[in-house]
């Protein structure tokens, strides 16, 4: 297994604080449990599984929009997150730009009040990724590739502590994905941001340097950095 990359931060915010926590739809049919993590600032996580092992769930629940079935999650007052779902699986039949979609976090509040502009930085991130060449386009006319651009920089311009990544890189050609990873990379490391990422391709992804990898077989957890190893693990052998 590649080494993860050190943590330079020296005291961590201890951002969301889980004990035997089963999640899922039906609590005598939890998706995963007894699960235990603690994810802090300024460190980057992966989460690898199979389809349908339960990914997506999880994060769900540490982004509080599934209630636990039991145990307990714990969320620090200094937290605020962003969560980018899949794409593929999201309805986007309303009528909307792709500059509307990026400006959202920034007009939440009252309607009187003047609508918020994008920054110099907001800019350069949207000149760097290519978005700015569709910023008029309607949000349901987009490519898979562009929709991702779009949700990933979006992502990035809520100024969010904790940003939560469901298979970002999937509908990314080769080329994308080396610059996104760049520019997480970069933003994540100068603005001291921590990120949880779930991902079919760890060994593509692995340029983003992962302090804690975590993988879900059989409806439990396994901290692979630690040494835990699932009975069905092809990932890190």
């Amino acid at each position: 297994m590649p080494a993860t990359k050190p943590n330079n931060l020296t005291t961590p915010i201890r951002f969301i604080h889980t004990e035997h926590l089963s999640v899922g739809y039906r609590k005598e049919f939890p998706v995963v449990s007894d699960i235990h993590l603690h994810i802090e600032s300024g460190k980057t996580y992966a989460l690898v599984g199979g389809n349908g092992a339960g990914k997506t769930t999880v994060f769900r629940t540490l982004t509080d929009l599934l209630p636990p079935l039991s145990g307990t999650i714990a969320f620090s007052k200094e937290i605020t997150t962003s969560y980018v779902p899949q794409a593929k699986k999201m309805a986007l039949d309303f009528p909307l730009r792709v500059e509307d979609v990026l400006l959202m976090p920034k007009n939440i509040g009252f309607s009187f009040l003047p609508k918020s502009k994008f920054t110099n930085d907001d800019w350069n991130l949207i000149e760097r990724t290519g978005v700015s060449s569709f910023l008029k386009k309607q949000i349901s006319l987009c490519s898979g590739g562009q929709l991702q651009k779009v949700l990933i920089l979006r992502s990035l311009l809520t100024n969010a502590n904790l940003i939560f990544l469901d298979e970002p890189m999937d509908s990314l050609d080769h080329n994308a994905r080396e610059l996104f990873q760049t520019i997480l990379s970069e933003y994540l490391k100068t603005k001291n941001k921590s990120l949880f990422f779930i991902t079919h391709s760890l060994e593509h992804d692995w340029a983003l340097g992962f302090d804690e990898v975590f993988e879900i077989d059989e409806g439990k957890l396994y901290n692979i950095t630690n040494g835990e190893r699932p009975p069905n693990c092809h990932h890190h052998d």
